[in-house]
């Protein structure tokens, strides 16, 4: 099994596939992370005119901000009634955010969500149908056996998954040290203290909602190409269903993924994930969870189906 999953990364790394994703995936990071310290260079200055409009309406900004934000939502429409309280907010949060303390949580929480489901699947999808692409699998299967060549396509993705997460945490903590130093340059950052201590983070659950998504699409991956038998028909599909659908079903993978991210991150303005269809957490786990088991169990009903040697 260990000298499967070896040849299966072998493969992945020496076809430049996980080079190209880890160099992408990087470049993705970067940007984000630039992004975001845009996002506090444009708080602290809409928070400097909501100042001067204060001062100039004969407002008392300093007692506003000892007041809460009361913000309300009226059929969608949201209503500030306390801009002061309501900008520093937004500013505290951002400073806060572009640290490299908060990498871990701010990383996971926007590509765990847009880019690590389409990068694990694609993964898993390449590595169930690269070898058929050109008549190796044959051979594959001849010396591992179907199961042991599905197990390491499996185990395959997975660790590719960690070592694309790992780059993607390396390039934004390295981006977000770069970016708060160049902040900290333009702006006093130690001024703008949360006025509310921030919500505290559930890392241990935040890695395991990670680790479910590489799982569930990367199987979902392996499972579509030991049936299909083609890269690009299904891989297309998949982008149509996961950046152009919306969700309209309690019972879309894609809802479950969204309710456990909602449960897990804290979003702030710079960053919100789509609102859930409303669906209680501990369902959203377990259906999860078992339609992982499931896909897991058809990538080896699927390569049995496809190729007589697997019987």
């Amino acid at each position: 099994m260990i000298r499967q999953l070896a040849a299966e990364l072998r493969l992945a790394w020496v076809s430049l596939l996980l080079p190209i994703v880890i160099v992408l995936v990087a470049v993705l990071a970067v940007l984000n992370v630039a992004n975001s310290a845009q996002a506090v260079r444009d708080d602290f200055t809409l928070l400097q005119h909501t100042k001067s409009e204060y001062a100039k309406n004969g407002m008392d900004f300093a007692a506003d901000l000892r007041r809460p934000e009361a913000v309300t939502t009226t059929a969608g429409e949201q209503t500030v009634n306390n801009l002061a309280r309501f900008d520093y907010d937004n500013l505290a949060t951002a400073i806060h955010d572009i640290a490299p303390s908060s990498s871990p949580a701010e990383t996971l929480k926007y590509f765990g969500f847009l880019v690590f489901p389409v990068v694990f699947f694609l993964i898993g999808l390449w590595m169930s149908t690269t070898q058929r692409r050109y008549s190796t699998e044959k051979i594959t299967l001849v010396r591992a056996g179907p199961a042991r060549a599905v197990a390491g396509r499996q185990l395959a993705v997975v660790g590719s998954a960690a070592i694309i997460t790992i780059a993607t945490l390396l390039a934004d903590v390295l981006s977000r040290t770069v970016a708060r130093a160049s902040l900290a340059s333009e702006i006093r950052l130690g001024e703008f203290p949360p006025l509310t201590p921030p919500k505290p983070d559930a890392p241990l659950a935040q890695w395991a909602v990670i680790l479910l998504i590489a799982v569930f699409f990367g199987a979902g991956g392996v499972a579509v190409g030991s049936i299909a038998g083609v890269f690009a028909i299904p891989a297309l599909v998949f982008l149509a269903w996961d950046f152009i659908l919306p969700i309209v079903a309690q019972n879309d993978p894609r809802n479950w993924f969204t309710v456990l991210g909602h449960a897990v991150f804290n979003y702030s303005t710079s960053f919100e994930l789509v609102q859930p269809i409303p669906l209680p957490t501990l369902a959203a786990a377990l259906f999860a969870a078992g339609c992982s088991v499931v896909l897991v169990a058809v990538g080896y009903v699927g390569i049995r189906i496809r190729n007589p040697l697997a019987h």
